[in-house]
């Protein structure tokens, strides 16, 4: 274990919680809240300097931090008599409701803007990475749009639409038509040319469109309600080995064995040969555990996996190995900043709609959560392959927590959130009784969260350990 990348991992991580933190800090500040403490670190106290009315401390334990609010705690015997009191000037629970709800805001913001940062720092001093892959097809699955206009593993993709094609993975949306058009593509297949047209059919319509309620056929017209199912698959990938190039900790991969630089050979006795077939093998496979044969140091070993449902479909938790050859492209710093937000926004999009199927059932809890443990060393394995990686993993993590802090949980900000938008409808604060029974039910809901990714995180390493193929 490498000291420094650890050192790296633990400052990394302790600066998502300070920056929230500090978010709360500011606006509580801004907004006439006096902050008894404001510490850097858990635990007991190392250093500490009083300025104003304000405690600035930093703590043994350097894993994050926190903000204590005068007047913010509900929990001490006075707790039901708490409102009766004559409001007192820089109290946080006698500031008014949209005040609160700023305050609130401001640590999820925190880490929003960190996440912003962070990524537009990347480009901004690093440019912007781009693979250029070979367009050589590999493994083409036999119901997509590319097998139905006839395209085969190992085509070398020319043009589409009359345009040169000279990296796949920027001419990916011209190669997917709109819908109920075609793209035009030129090829090359044992030295002779050919030219397939890939057709796309009309967008299919959504549920609402589809019902015998006028008002949910007015709805989809304004582009609300569920989404049209549309699972038709373009089938471009390019040509490479199955080879692992990271095998996620905590995934079912890793948990069964597998590791970089394995050569995945068969799935359930059926030959892959490349990296697409491997995943297309994976993600349609019927059965509930998979019979993995790979190669490591020329010898040949068999394990048992077994998938999860990620949202979309089965997967194992592998990644190939990154053979592009990278071009850095040098931005402006408006570009940077342009392409970090959208960057940040979709990569928010995604974080929420997996959180969305993880609370409502359509992806497994159980398999899919992670803690503190599992991050750490998440974060020290991105440490290790570079600072640019390290960051990159920060900036995700951060999304995450900015994600999850605005959900309608008690114990989080969003929770407290739901309590000022219910005071400020109601004209006067929920009762102190209501709060308190609303923050157990948190409290409890938030334990047993941790718990089970306390028990993930060394669930997941016990199975690596107890499952390491030599």
């Amino acid at each position: 274990m490498n000291i420094f990348h650890l050192l790296e991992a633990l400052i990394f991580f302790s600066f998502m919680i300070y920056i929230h933190e500090l978010g709360h800090f500011l606006a509580a500040r801004f907004m006439g809240v006096e902050v008894e403490e404001f510490a850097l670190g858990m635990g007991p106290l190392m250093v500490s300097h009083k300025w104003g009315k304000t405690l600035y401390a930093i703590r043994w334990v350097p894993v994050g931090g926190f903000c204590k609010m005068k007047g913010g705690d509900l929990s001490g015997s006075s707790a039901e008599d708490m409102y009766a009191k004559p409001a007192v000037k820089g109290d946080y629970l006698f500031v008014s409701w949209w005040k609160r709800i700023v305050i609130l805001l401001a640590g999820p913001g925190m880490n929003f803007l960190s996440a912003l940062l962070l990524v537009a720092g990347l480009f901004i001093f690093t440019g912007e990475p781009m693979e250029v892959v070979q367009p050589l097809l590999g493994f083409v699955p036999p119901t997509s749009l590319a097998a139905k206009a006839g395209l085969k593993k190992d085509d070398l993709l020319l043009t589409v639409n009359g345009k040169t094609i000279d990296n796949l993975n920027t001419a990916y949306e011209d190669l997917l038509p709109d819908y109920g058009k075609t793209s035009t593509v030129t090829y090359q297949r044992n030295n002779k040319v050919g030219t397939a047209t890939i057709e796309r059919s009309a967008k299919p319509a959504s549920p609402w469109s589809l019902s015998d309620s006028g008002f949910f056929r007015f709805l989809s017209t304004l582009g609300l309600g569920p989404a049209a199912t549309d699972n038709v698959e373009l089938g471009i990938a390019d040509k490479k080995d199955a080879i692992v190039g990271q095998a996620v900790l905590g995934q079912p991969a890793r948990n069964a064995g597998l590791q970089e630089g394995d050569e995945i050979t068969q799935i359930n006795g059926k030959k892959v040969n490349d990296w697409s077939e491997m995943a297309y093998t994976v993600h349609n496979s019927k059965e509930d555990k998979l019979q993995i044969e790979f190669i490591r140091n020329k010898a040949v070993h068999t394990i048992t996996v077994q998938p999860v449902f990620n949202g979309y479909f089965k997967a194992i938790g592998v990644m190939p190995v990154d053979d592009g050859k990278p071009e850095i492209k040098r931005v402006s710093v408006f570009t940077a900043f342009g392409d970090a937000g959208n960057y940040t926004l979709g990569m928010s999009k995604t974080l929420l709609d997996g959180i969305v199927k993880l609370f409502t059932g359509q992806v497994s809890l159980k398999d899919n959560v992670a803690g503190p443990v599992t991050i750490m060393r998440l974060m020290y394995q991105q440490a290790s392959q570079g600072l640019q990686d390290l960051i990159h993993s920060v900036a995700v993590i951060s999304l995450v927590l900015f994600i999850m802090n605005l959900l309608p949980i008690p114990v989080v900000d969003g929770g407290q959130i739901v309590l000022c938008l219910i005071e400020g409808i109601k004209r006067s604060p929920v009762s102190v009784k209501a709060q308190m029974v609303y923050q157990q039910i948190g409290f409890v809901l938030v334990v047993g969260l941790m718990a089970l990714t306390v028990f993930n995180d060394f669930k997941n390493i016990f199975l690596e350990v107890h499952n390491h193929i030599r």
